[in-house]
């Protein structure tokens, strides 16, 4: 089964998108339904153009990343579901603002504030990072108000990308931190990623993904680091999810003071993540692992950091 005029074409939103599939080993009536960025569900057309061809058509009505699931007799067709992206990334992150003085000053110990307004931009992947001499705890609240807490004093770049690797106007944006401690001339890094949802409002939140064709329950996950972990050094586990349908996996670690610094996720092939955290302080945690919203067999695990 091939796909033609899919990716290679600008599709804009409101616009009718349309695409041709080469049915080959495909039996019985089409069923197409179209995933947008928010979550929002809705039928697709499918129209036959000739013997082991048809078209699917349908009206995107948000700018990023659809999915347009194909199947037949209750079961996905080669391939699907389909990645269709809507909007230019540059047109999208050229209509996000941000705004506040933790863009463009602030001080050791205190918070730097900022907001990302994202609603003229639609729905798209919001990234976040800050760069500087200190490590941050980068958080983000509802309505894109974001904070971050500078230890030693310096420049600090924030970046804002929004929809890919796209900068919003303005971005990086360069913080002088004045205050006690010491300069530095070595940098950390931190980052945040959020996913936008529509709204009419002037503000924007966001939502965990939905699921769709995703079961948590077939997850399964194994390691030392699901039990134990040693203060200062760095704990792992491995997540197999080839039997759980398409989400995001989500791990956080909740200790009973200091946060978890770092959490890593790498997919190593096949479904299969490695992932590997370091917490400072002995004590008992919580290790959250999560495949989209939903807690994964065993989650959350106890956790005692020796």
């Amino acid at each position: 089964m091939t796909v033609h005029e899919l990716k290679d074409r600008c599709h804009e939103i409101n616009k009718p998108t349309a695409f041709i599939i080469d049915l080959k080993g495909v039996h019985g009536p089409l069923d197409a339904r179209v995933i947008a960025p928010s979550g929002a569900e809705e039928q697709a057309v499918v129209q036959e153009l000739d013997k082991g061809r048809c078209v699917v058509r349908f009206v995107p009505r948000e700018n990023g990343r659809h999915l347009i699931h194909i199947k037949s007799n209750g079961s996905h067709i080669l391939g699907s579901p389909f990645q269709v992206d809507v909007g230019r990334e540059e047109t999208r992150a050229g209509q996000v603002k941000a705004s506040g003085d933790g863009l463009s000053h602030g001080m050791t110990g205190q918070f730097c504030k900022f907001t990302v307004d994202t609603t003229k931009a639609g729905p798209g992947a919001l990234a976040v990072t800050v760069d500087g001499p200190s490590k941050v705890q980068l958080n983000c609240d509802e309505g894109y108000a974001f904070v971050y807490t500078p230890t030693e004093p310096g420049d600090y770049l924030v970046n804002i990308r929004y929809g890919g690797s796209t900068h919003i106007p303005g971005s990086p944006f360069k913080v002088h931190v004045e205050g006690l401690g010491r300069f530095s001339v070595l940098s950390e890094h931190r980052d945040i990623v959020v996913e936008s949802v529509t709204r009419k409002s002037t503000t924007q939140k966001y939502a965990a993904l939905r699921n769709h064709d995703s079961d948590a329950s077939k997850i399964t996950a194994s390691g030392t680091g699901l039990k134990k972990a040693t203060a200062n050094k760095e704990a792992t586990f491995t997540v197999l999810t080839a039997l759980a349908g398409y989400n995001a996996l989500m791990v956080g670690v909740v200790g009973p003071d200091i946060p978890c610094e770092e959490v890593l996720i790498k997919h190593i092939g096949q479904r299969q993540y490695n992932v590997s955290y370091i917490v400072r302080e002995r004590g008992d945690y919580h290790l959250i692992v999560k495949w989209g919203d939903q807690h994964i067999p065993g989650s959350p695990f106890q956790i005692h950091v020796q």
